[in-house]
């Protein structure tokens, strides 16, 4: 666990929320991707890169690390007002989200009802092109990969120290292992039941946003939801693969800074 973090717990009409916390200003939302990595362990090796005054809130999503099971039906955009509703209460003078992959629907649902935001940092958000029309040229069927779970084990035995890798993929397996079927099942169908697919909401122009993406997926990005018209927006080329703030988290730790 990062310095000074804290794992706290939230009860909702929705269910219970797991999440890292760390006081401090400017205080960075870290949103995860779907699967059974804990928040906080996926960005870890950014977290320990930002200064020490930041503040962290890493929450993991119902159904999935170390948040309790769902209580009823429910969609990304319902546990999205939940999480800004514990994020607002932090009563925080300047928020910084920075999201990945799922994460950046999450967002979508999140960003222009938290206060006092000053900047989006997405590290490849999904966007509706993936979700509803993949690109077809051959660089994106390059990049997926015969056994997935083999590849990203292998990612973390390789950019994390040995000691990390075992505690995350244990900690990952042990996550999976508390859930059984039916968790999972309304896990998938939050998503299915969602609306970003459908909907034609953007990000606001009212705060810069830093895309990080493989240099590849450049032009998806451009055309997408998550590329607004503020003067401060940008994307950024970086990465081999989707994990991206594994490679290159000091870098990634600089854009947050940046945007404070």
């Amino acid at each position: 666990m990062a310095k000074n973090m804290q794992k706290k717990y939230q009860k909702t009409t929705l269910g219970e929320f797991e999440y890292a916390f760390r006081p401090g200003n400017p205080l960075i939302v870290f949103l995860n991707c779907f699967g059974d990595f804990d928040t906080e362990q996926n960005f870890s090796k950014v977290i320990k890169k930002l200064p020490t005054n930041y503040g962290v809130f890493a929450p993991d999503y119902l159904n999935s690390g170390l948040s309790g099971k769902s209580l009823k039906s429910y969609t990304i955009h319902d546990e999205a007002i939940k999480l800004v509703k514990i994020i607002n209460d932090l009563n925080a003078k300047d928020v910084i989200v920075v999201a990945h992959s799922i994460g950046g629907v999450y967002a979508i649902h999140m960003l222009d009802k938290i206060k006092n935001l000053r900047a989006f940092v997405a590290i490849e958000p999904t966007t509706r092109e993936i979700i509803l029309n993949p690109p077809k040229e051959q660089v994106y069927l390059a990049h997926k990969h015969d056994n997935p779970e083999q590849f990203i084990h292998d990612k973390i035995d390789e950019l994390f120290t040995k000691s990390e890798a075992e505690d995350f993929w244990n900690t990952t397996i042990k996550n999976g292992e508390r859930f059984d079927d039916e968790a999972a099942q309304n896990l998938t169908k939050a998503m299915e039941k969602d609306d970003f697919g459908h909907s034609e909401q953007r990000v606001s122009n009212e705060f810069p946003v830093i895309i990080i993406t493989e240099a590849y997926r450049q032009k998806e990005y451009q055309r997408s939801e998550y590329f607004n018209q503020n003067a401060e927006t940008k994307i950024v080329p970086m990465g081999s693969f989707h994990y991206i703030q594994w490679e290159f988290p000091t870098e990634i730790a600089n854009i947050t800074r940046g945007a404070s």
